[in-house]
Order: structure tokens, then sequence, then C-alpha cells
């Protein structure tokens, strides 16, 4: 009898053993206190490196082709202010047309350029300008220090990196975003090219001179999906050594769609006055 009382004690403890336990373990899962917390593995991110981020620059540039669409255009330079909307026909790298439109919707100033000579005609003044595709030129006629190139790849989009060598890239720890700069060989002047983490869309690029400051901070903001593309609808230029800032926000947006290179003939009336600009 009484080995058989001990035994059945010896059963209760084991019992009561096991469930102290399982109450502790509980409490240790639920409790802030413990030790011991449930540990979330998350996916990891695909590795991002120097070379990926090049193809895919690469890769954006020549998916585009060409564009057409309609934009809000506003230029501050000095005390001047301009706002207009625009027109907007770009091929390859710098075949551009520009039609500035009037409160009617009919063009009162059209700009053809490639990547030789720009001419600009003044339909209400019935003049127009010509010279060479340079940011000099175009300084001159437009007040907009941009070689037709850099006037191509900022409606664009696009970024040209060609020529350059990759100094390096770095994963900034405030958002995440990655950065990519480049700088020309033989030059200390470098580009900053930012882009967001999870598309790897360009958010921001800047020019510094070789004295390290900016000299041109273009933004790309407002995303959206054309067809297969993911393209930003709007983008502001900041040349601070010039006084210009430039917005460009797209209401209307073509990618890749068929186009004539007769787009870019300018018909200009005879009796126009011709200005040619050195």
């Amino acid at each position: 009898m009484t080995t058989g009382i001990k035994q059945a004690r010896r059963g209760n403890n084991n019992i009561s053993s096991i469930v102290y336990l399982m109450l502790f373990i509980t409490y240790c899962l639920h409790s802030s206190g413990c030790t011991y917390k449930k540990t979330i593995i998350q996916p990891e991110s695909p590795a991002v490196s120097v070379s990926s981020i090049i193809d895919l620059i690469n890769e954006r540039n020549n998916k585009i082709k060409n564009i057409r669409g309609i934009a809000n255009i506003n230029i501050v330079s000095g005390n001047s202010t301009q706002r207009v909307k625009e027109a907007i026909v770009v091929n390859g790298d710098s075949h551009i047309r520009l039609e500035s439109l009037n409160i009617t919707g009919r063009p009162s100033l059209i700009m053809v350029s490639d990547s030789n000579a720009v001419t600009i005609y003044n339909i209400n003044e019935n003049r127009f300008y010509k010279g060479d595709a340079s940011p000099e030129v175009l300084n001159k006629i437009t007040g907009i220090y941009l070689s037709p190139l850099e006037i191509a790849n900022l409606l664009t989009g696009r970024q040209s990196i060609e020529n350059n060598r990759i100094e390096d890239m770095h994963l900034t720890k405030e958002n995440s975003a990655y950065i990519l700069r480049t700088q020309s060989s033989g030059s200390k002047s470098y580009n900053e090219i930012r882009f967001e983490p999870t598309t790897l869309s360009t958010t921001t690029i800047k020019r510094y001179d070789d004295t390290g400051k900016v000299v041109k901070f273009i933004t790309f903001s407002d995303y959206r999906k054309v067809g297969e593309y993911l393209f930003p609808f709007k983008r502001q230029i900041l040349l601070p050594p010039r006084g210009l800032s430039m917005t460009v926000e797209y209401t209307d947006i073509e990618i890749n769609t068929e186009m004539e290179e007769s787009v870019f003939n300018l018909t200009i009336p005879e009796d126009a006055e011709e200005i040619q600009i050195n």
C-alpha cells in the first residue's frame, strides 16, 4: 500500500512539473520580459551592384525610343517667370520639336533641333532664329542653358552615363536610397544619381563641379505606368550658377509610337525675318 501511494505521489509530481513547464513557456512567449522572442525571417532582397544599376540604366535608355506629350512648363529665370503649355516630341538622342501653345491650343512658338542646329520660329513676330545646337545658342534665344541632348534626356528621363568612370555606389542609411556616383575620365566634376530602393527608379541627379559645388540638380517624381513603362510625369531642373529653375509636368504622354522624320521639318514662310545666332 505504501509503495502504491508513493508511486501515485511521484506520478502527480511529474504531471505538476510538466504543467508548470508549459505555463512557464507560455508566459515567456507572451511576456516582453523574457529573453526569448519569436523571430520572423524576412526574405532577402535581391543584391544590387554597380553593374546591375548600370545595366538597368542602359536598358531603360534603350527602351524609350521616342515620346509625344503635352506638358505644363514653368520657367523661373532671374526676376522673370514663364508658364506655358508645350507640345513635346522627342526622337532618339537629340531630335526635338517643341510647340508653345496659346490659350486656343495653337502654336505661337516652334523649336526644332538635332545634334547640329536649332531653329526657333516665332509665329506672332514672323521671325526665326538659327544657330548651332549648343547651350550657348539656346541660352541666347530662350534663356535656358542646356544642349539639345540635355533637353532630350530631361524630357525623356534618360541618363547619360557613357564615357564615365564609375567611382562608387553606396546605400544611404537614412532612406535606403541607392546612390551611383559617376565621374568622367580626367575630370574632377562628377554626378550622383539617386534611385528609389523598390523599383530603382531615378529620383534625383546632382552634378558637382571640380570644387564640389552643385551646378545642376534634377528631380524626377510622380511616376506612373504608361503601358509597360514606369514614367516620371514630373521633373524639375535647377541650375544654381545661372539662377534658372524649370519644372515640366506632363498631362499626356505616349511612348514609342510611330513617328515620321518629317515631324522635325519646320516650314517657315518666305517673308519671315531670319536672325543668325552665334
